[in-house]
């Protein structure tokens, strides 16, 4: 998508997969983090404005107790490194730390993450609803243009899990890359349906979401490189409520209990996952330099 569909240059994309031989290309939780760093240039100088970034994360997603209680379902989502039973899981709070919250005004990023409860995924203030966009009750107001395309609700499973994990997180991806290729540019209002229409077509359950850094025009145009001019408040965490943990119910005959129990889990740790399980997980991120000139 990105090379042929909008040119970007291949030297300018890194991929990790637990399928490459190459241990420094595996999708470990210290691989994550370091290539995290190099798509926001946090650890060589920072990014600046007219950076254009793009990241995918396609594998397993779960949920941890946030400790400071900040998540509207005492929560912390997550998602599995390919040795997270050795590390452990990787929280949104530590990728939103590397990965969002050092980027300036007039740099964008737009992600797709394609798990299970990946609503809230980098903890972005608003979400976007049927009647207009929806601010977080504790909202993280953050300068640049940052905007996260997730799989389903953060209470939700890929398509309900009921055909595994395997078909699932391939579904927003896939909804994803085709609805671009026909249109590089649609607008945002048109993008939605047509992503939740691609995963009715296939089948699918989950409704798409999207979460967003900024408010903004839902008849806006969709681009990949323009970013949106910051209008939050000010910077910065602004606490209104804590709240306790939560985790999603699991009963006898739930989907999810099933599964994990194929994979030798107890069914009540569908919401925290801690061992037992090999990640399959996969990551690509790119980036691409514009002038500020150009904005």
């Amino acid at each position: 998508l990105l090379t042929e569909t909008f040119g970007w240059h291949a030297s300018s994309i890194r991929t990790l997969t637990d399928e490459d031989p190459n241990p420094n290309r595996q999708p470990t939780r210290a691989n994550i983090l370091s290539n995290l760093e190099w798509l926001s240039a946090s650890s060589g100088g920072g990014a600046r404005p007219g950076d254009v970034l793009f990241l995918h994360y396609s594998g397993h997603g779960a949920q941890q107790p946030d400790p400071n209680g900040l998540e509207e379902d005492g929560m912390n989502e997550t998602i599995l490194p390919a040795d997270f039973e050795a590390t452990g899981m990787l929280a949104d709070d530590d990728i939103t730390e590397v990965l969002v919250r050092p980027l300036p005004e007039f740099a964008k990023l737009t992600v797709v993450m394609d798990c299970c409860h990946s609503g809230t995924g980098l903890d972005l203030p608003y979400q976007h609803t049927a009647t207009g966009w929806k601010m977080e009750t504790n909202p993280w107001y953050h300068a640049s243009d940052v905007q996260l395309f997730s799989g389903c609700e953060d209470s939700g499973t890929s398509a309900d899990v009921s055909s595994r994990y395997g078909r699932a997180e391939g579904a927003m991806s896939t909804a994803f890359c085709e609805v671009l290729r026909r249109h590089r540019n649609p607008p945002y209002t048109e993008f939605i349906e047509s992503l939740l229409r691609k995963m009715r077509e296939k089948g699918f359950k989950q409704k798409p979401q999207l979460s967003s850094s900024q408010q903004f025009d839902f008849r806006r145009t969709f681009d990949l490189t323009d970013p949106i001019k910051n209008s939050n408040p000010y910077i910065g965490r602004v606490v209104n409520q804590r709240f306790k943990p939560n985790p999603r119910p699991m009963g006898s005959g739930d989907p999810l209990a099933e599964l994990l129990s194929d994979l030798g889990l107890k069914p009540e740790m569908a919401g925290m996952i801690k061992a037992g399980i090999t990640a399959v997980a996969g990551m690509l991120m790119g980036k691409k330099k514009k002038d500020i000139d150009d904005i």
